[in-house]
């Protein structure tokens, strides 16, 4: 029976209302590499079960969502169920969740948006519409991609998706001198420079960084996580009264060149110590990223000097930039990129560009296109 446009408006309202649940559900654990799903169930108007994905290996949000109806002694059968990423129809740790939708007897699945993971990417749809259930996608849509943008970026390229931010001024200098620290931003921008911690998994410095400035690399505005600290040392230089070392979860990225006793020491610490396996002058990063995700870390935000920077575009793996360029002058000092003919003659056209002036500062954020 065709609906009419008012029963078409109100459905509509009422998809958008239990899919914001579903997404604020979504929002309370994070199950790295996992994407963070939520979902609810709804029959007769009324919440009937609800639940969030909460870590790799458990059963994912569709699932606890019927699980809490079956503890409230409700039947989810003819229920609407709600759910912020397509559901999955293929084994992996867990069962598809499609089968025990089509058990519990649900109608209709209303979706945020298709997971691009190819082992789902539209299958779960075709699956659901196969099992004579209602499939409606797109409800929320935008906020949900954007949920799941590292996920995704993970997914497609086998790294975390990296962001590349710098302070520097207007002659492009970062410090005037490479072993002593430089206040550049202005206090807005580096409150905003807080907000792009709380927005990643982990912050990447190199060993100059430390060794200069000593920083906690910490987010210091309200956050439910705090990102991981992630420190690329070659050689081991890290002092051990560091401050970064405070912080047990503290990632050390080295080489075969790194002291053994001292590598030892640290792993007694409970520090994570990467030992890249090749024969290199400096940490590989694109063997260290390849490892990050298994380790819960989908997104890198890098804080590193001009020699990181160089390396991280060197390489290809930066995909967004942000930088807090400063009214100030150095003349002389550390350029941003260590190296000056690094780039093609062309140089390299970002799209998606923002300018935003942040306290006396502008802030220029873009996208790289991916190679």
């Amino acid at each position: 029976m065709k609906q009419t446009k008012q029963e078409k408006q109100e459905e509509e309202h009422l998809d958008l209302l239990y899919m914001k649940r579903a997404y604020d559900l979504a929002q309370h654990a994070y199950p790295a590499p996992n994407p963070q799903v939520g979902a609810v169930l709804v029959r007769d108007g009324k919440i009937i079960g609800e639940g969030h994905h909460t870590s790799s290996g458990q059963p994912h949000a569709e699932l606890i969502a019927l699980q809490d109806a079956e503890k409230k002694g409700v039947l989810p059968d003819g229920a609407t169920l709600y759910v912020t990423l397509e559901p999955c129809c293929h084994f992996g740790k867990t069962p598809p969740c499609i089968d025990a939708l089509v058990v519990a007897g649900v109608k209709h699945v209303v979706i945020g948006c298709i997971d691009q993971n190819p082992l789902v990417n539209g299958a779960g749809v075709t699956a659901l519409l196969h099992a004579g259930i209602r499939v409606t996608v797109g409800i929320l849509g935008k906020e949900c991609s954007v949920l799941y943008r590292n996920f995704f970026h993970t997914q497609k390229y086998k790294r975390p998706y990296v962001t590349l931010k710098a302070a520097l001024t207007l002659d492009g200098k970062i410090a005037q001198k490479s072993d002593a620290p430089t206040m550049i931003s202005s206090p807005e921008s580096r409150y905003k420079s807080h907000e792009l911690r709380k927005n990643h998994d982990a912050i990447l410095v190199g060993i100059g960084t430390i060794l200069a400035d000593d920083p906690q690399l910490n987010c210091r505005v309200p956050c439910t996580r705090q990102p991981i600290p992630i420190i690329l040392d070659s050689t081991l230089r890290i002092p051990l009264d560091a401050r970064v070392l405070h912080n047990k979860k503290t990632i050390i990225a080295t080489t075969n060149r790194a002291d053994p006793k001292k590598c030892a020491a640290l792993q007694k610490k409970g520090f994570r110590i990467l030992v890249g396996k090749q024969a290199s002058k400096d940490v590989a990063l694109p063997a260290l990223l390849r490892q990050l995700p298994s380790l819960g870390i989908l997104s890198v935000l890098v804080e590193g000097g001009a020699h990181v920077n160089v390396g991280f575009i060197d390489h290809h793996l930066v995909d967004h930039l942000c930088f807090f360029i400063s009214p100030k002058l150095f003349g002389g000092g550390v350029p941003v990129f260590a190296t000056a003919n690094l780039f093609a003659k062309e140089g390299l056209l970002l799209k998606n560009v923002v300018y935003q002036q942040v306290g006396t500062d502008i802030c220029v954020e873009g996208d790289f296109v991916q190679r």
